[in-house]
């Protein structure tokens, strides 16, 4: 080291300079080889076996070493795979004996309401027992207490002859006077006999008899017949002799009986004059008759005043037997007389209703020919009621349908019936259905017959089950008793309506169906709808049946197919036409499938003809929507496809007339759907088919609801006289409370948790909940999408665009396949492109969390939804656009008016017709409540009571 001029030091670093070393290993590996060149190959010989022992035991020992660490690696996952093999096991097993356990708790639940069922009916039998047994005994008290009296009496009368000397006991003179019961019983009967003595001597002070009627004429028979005190003095003579006989007391009340009675001495006298056609009923009639006069006169000449209380009875019987004979066969002859009588007054109804039709275009015909023909019309439709009742005025009614479907109006098309002069009377009116007879006019209307494809419900739901709505009605359509009470037309008039209808191929039974009818305005009978299957099945099934009549068609091989396919063509027209009309004659002779098997197997049939027949018959029954696809059958050269087609227009035919008896006769059902349903529900009642409690439970909730409400305004418990009877609460308000409540709830409704009440509703109410919820979702939604969109600074809001958002959400709501990323994406769409990545994700989130209806802003617009069907539920009035603006619902209010209108339909009917169920669970249950609260507040009083007690005697 030595110092320069500049005064810095300079080291020279050579000296240090040392080479590295080699590794060790490399070392040792150098020494090997010098070793072995520096002491030969002997030295190389010593030292080598060692170092390749090392080596190797070197190896051994990382082999060893890399053994334990894959043992120890294999044994720690054999060691987790068992561990988690033990928690899958237990897993497993906790949760089969979860599930067991829940079993174990529906089985018990199942048996323990199994032995609540048998220990009611258990304990309703013993009542029944117990009943029967308490009438029994009263019987036997009866009986024994009767027996005693009479036991009494003879022992009364006993004693007294036992104090009679027995020389006076035979003796003329000795007379026992009778026993209370006895002394009535004469007195009666002598009564009996002065009144029947006095009606047989008034009768007979005319002087009539068959020898003398046979002498006089028929007009003066007919005139002294006719005399309003004979008419009278036959009356009494009659029931008089009825109340004698003690045998025919109580036999049926005949109407009109004196008349009847006299007429028999008309028959008998003058046989010509009053039975011109000689039959079989006419000769009975007269038989009769004269058996019946000649009893009397038997009678007559035995009873005498000389004999008194002697009414020879068995003369009596003789006599009453046959003038019910004679009765019986009167009235048959009297009503095949009414039936032609009425066939004459029903003709010259038909004339006035056809001089109408001729004169109703004219100008004046409202002043000079209306008011005139309707008073004719109703006095001729009063007589046939007299003549034949119910029955005469159907046959008047179907009458008069098929006259007004072959007068034809101004365009030619059929008459209306509102144009007619009296119209079809609405009380019987459902006759038009069992039954409507017709020719061949341009336009008929006929009643369909029943589908021939079965249905199980009227719709089907894809994304989620819907349960059917089952009817609690279990009788039988044609034994259905309908109708009130005091009109007993309703019930057969209803039920031919129903069955009218051909609604068999809907699956709705009768009660459905009228429920359907009053419910929804816009109800039709559709098609059945089948599943992708069914449909797929009955397309191959159709085609490859159509496809093999196809092939023997073109083989000539027409005797397999065309009388099969015809006989089904054919029923299915005979169905659609009135079996007693021209038209069905017609089709009955010329598709006559015996004659056309016996002509296609000879080759001879000309079934083109036949074709032609068969759709110019089609037009003429079917509606004007049928015209064009009937029209095309006729350029089809197929004759295959022209069968197949056919089969499928008559189909739709039916429906087409079943929709429009539909629309007929749902002003005619609504008058009587009430009284209907509610009579049918006290039935299920009574049979125990049904009960009220799950009604109870969906009622109680709401009332318990309404009864916190009240105390929380009357907290101190102040007493209003509001709160007197039912606690300030009204039945209605209960009623809309918990109906709006049962169609918002968050769990599915069924036909399990429906209320009894709603059994023909569930589906109908299913479908309002799901609407619901889509107008809810649809609000937060669209309250989301401003929100989001009103903190965009450079982003205008325009309200035009959120009607076509909010149709688009709702078309994405309804389709089952349709997620949270395509309704973030339609969001998204309306928003602005420049949102970040946090704002859109954040987007999603909140629309995931408003599907999840755990959101709270879906909770507070499902209230207020809520709020707007019971306002309107309550007043009859939907609320206005301010008060929707005010709940954050204007944007749906269009959708949401719709279902409150709906729900409003189903709330006032059903309310009307089960009010008095409900308003009676609802008493109960308020008084029950009451007793309750009752004895809470004693309960109370007593402990307060024991307390003072207590601290009084502590202080003494």
């Amino acid at each position: 080291m030595h110092k320069t001029d500049s005064g810095f030091y300079v080291i020279d670093v050579l000296p240090l300079h040392n080479s590295s070393k080699r590794p060790f290993h490399l070392e040792k590996r150098m020494k090997s080889k010098k070793s072995f060149s520096s002491y030969g190959h002997e030295k190389l010989l010593q030292y080598g076996p060692y170092d390749a022992q090392i080596k190797r035991e070197a190896i051994l020992e990382q082999r060893r070493l890399k053994l334990a660490r894959q043992y120890l690696h294999v044994k720690d996952v054999l060691i987790k795979q068992h561990q988690r093999a033990l928690r899958d096991s237990s897993a497993k097993r906790s949760h089969i004996q979860q599930t067991l356990r829940l079993a174990e708790k529906n089985r018990n639940t199942i048996l323990q309401r199994l032995v609540e069922q048998c220990a009611q009916e258990v304990a309703r039998c013993k009542e029944v027992a117990r009943q029967q047994q308490l009438k029994n005994q009263e019987e036997i008290d009866r009986r024994r207490a009767n027996l005693e009296r009479r036991q009494k009496a003879t022992a009364a009368r006993r004693a007294k002859l036992l104090t009679v000397p027995k020389s006076r006991i035979f003796s003329n003179e000795m007379a026992i006077p009778p026993t209370r019961e006895e002394a009535a019983v004469i007195i009666q009967n002598h009564w009996r006999y002065r009144q029947l003595s006095k009606a047989i001597k008034t009768y007979r002070s005319f002087g009539i008899s068959v020898h003398v009627t046979e002498n006089l004429s028929f007009q003066d028979t007919v005139r002294l017949l006719q005399k309003p005190a004979v008419i009278q003095a036959t009356g009494k003579l009659l029931q008089k002799a009825r109340k004698v006989s003690p045998l025919t007391c109580g036999a049926n009340k005949y109407k009109n009986l004196s008349r009847v009675f006299l007429s028999a001495y008309m028959i008998v006298s003058h046989t010509n004059e009053i039975l011109a056609d000689i039959g079989h009923y006419e000769r009975k009639l007269f038989t009769s008759a004269k058996v019946m006069l000649r009893e009397l006169e038997q009678w007559f000449n035995e009873f005498s005043n000389d004999e008194p209380n002697k009414i020879h009875i068995n003369h009596l019987l003789s006599f009453l037997s046959a003038w019910d004979t004679y009765y019986k066969d009167f009235d048959n002859w009297k009503s095949k007389d009414s039936e032609e009588l009425a066939s004459n007054l029903i003709a010259h109804y038909a004339e006035l209703e056809k001089l109408w039709n001729t004169v109703k275009t004219q100008a004046n015909a409202e002043t000079e020919w209306r008011m005139n023909i309707v008073q004719q019309q109703e006095v001729i439709r009063s007589k046939i009621r007299n003549l034949g009742g119910d029955e005469a005025i159907s046959k008047l009614e179907r009458s008069l349908r098929r006259l007004k479907e072959k007068l034809p109006n101004e365009s030619g098309d059929e008459t209306d019936t509102s144009d007619s002069v009296a119209g079809v009377n609405n009380e019987r009116e459902a006759e038009e259905i069992k039954e409507q007879e017709s020719s061949t006019p341009p336009r008929q209307k006929f009643v369909p017959s029943p589908l021939v494809t079965k249905v199980s419900n009227l719709t089907q739901n894809s994304s989620q089950s819907m349960p059917k709505s089952s009817s609690y009605f279990a009788f039988s359509p044609s034994t259905s008793p309908l109708g009130s009470p005091s009109e007993p037309s309703t019930n057969s008039d209803l039920h031919r309506i129903m069955q009218s209808l051909g609604h068999d191929g809907v699956g709705l039974t009768n009660e459905q169906l009228a429920h359907e009818i009053i419910i929804d305005p816009e109800f039709e009978l559709q098609p059945p709808k089948r599943t992708e299957l069914e449909e797929r099945v009955r397309s191959m099934a159709t085609k490859a049946f159509f496809d093999s009549a196809r092939a023997d068609f073109e083989k000539g091989k027409y005797d397999v197919w065309i009388p099969n396919l015809l006989s089904d063509i054919k029923q299915r027209l005979v169905d659609l036409v009135p079996p007693t009309s021209p038209l069905q004659s017609s089709i009955n002779e010329i598709l006559d499938i015996d004659l056309i098997k016996q002509q296609t197997k000879v080759g001879v049939y000309n079934i083109r003809n036949c074709i032609v027949y068969i759709t110019n018959t089609m037009l003429q029954i079917c509606a004007p929507v049928r015209d064009e696809q009937i029209q095309e059958l006729k350029g089809l050269k197929d004759l295959a496809e022209i069968f197949k087609r056919l089969l499928e227009i008559l189909d739709q035919m039916r429906l087409d007339l079943a929709n429009y008896r539909v629309k007929a006769f749902r002003s005619y059902l609504k008058e009587h759907a009430v009284d209907y349903e509610r009579r049918k529900f006290d039935q299920a009642l009574k049979s125990n088919r049904l009960s009220l409690d799950r009604a109870k439970a969906w009622l109680t909730p709401t009332i318990d609801s309404l009864l916190r409400t009240v105390a929380e305004r009357n907290p101190e418990n102040v007493y209003l006289p509001q709160h007197k009877h039912n606690h300030g609460i009204k039945f209605d308000q209960v009623y809309n409370e918990a109906l709006v409540s049962f169609i918002f709830q968050q769990s599915i409704i069924d036909k399990n948790s429906c209320p009894e009440t709603f059994l023909l509703d569930v589906e109908r109410l299913w479908n309002f909940q799901n609407e619901g919820q889509a107008i809810t979702i649809v609000a937060a939604l669209l309250m989301l999408t401003k929100n989001v969109a009103s903190s965009q600074a450079n982003f205008s809001f325009d309200d035009d665009n959120l009607p076509k958002l909010k149709d688009t959400l709702f078309v994405l709501l309804l389709d089952g396949d349709t997620t949270i990323d395509n309704l973030t994406a339609e969001i998204l769409n309306y928003l602005p492109s420049s949102l970040s990545p946090e704002t859109q994700s954040l987007v999603k989130s909140m629309v995931s969390k408003t599907l999840s209806q755990s959101d709270k802003v879906f909770s507070l617009l499902s209230r207020r939804i809520q709020s707007v069907v019971k306002q309107h539920l309550q007043t009859g009035q939907f609320p206005k656009k301010e008060t929707l603006a005010q709940y954050g619902v204007l944007t749906v209010a269009r959708e949401l008016e719709q279902l409150s209108k709906k729900i409003c339909v189903l709330g006032r009917y059903n309310r009307e017709v089960y009010a008095s169920w409900y308003d009676t669970v609802i008493k109960e249950y308020l008084n029950e409540t009451r007793e309750a609260n009752k004895k809470k507040r004693q309960a109370t009083k007593r402990k307060l009571n024991m307390k003072i007690v207590g601290e009084k005697r502590k202080d003494q």
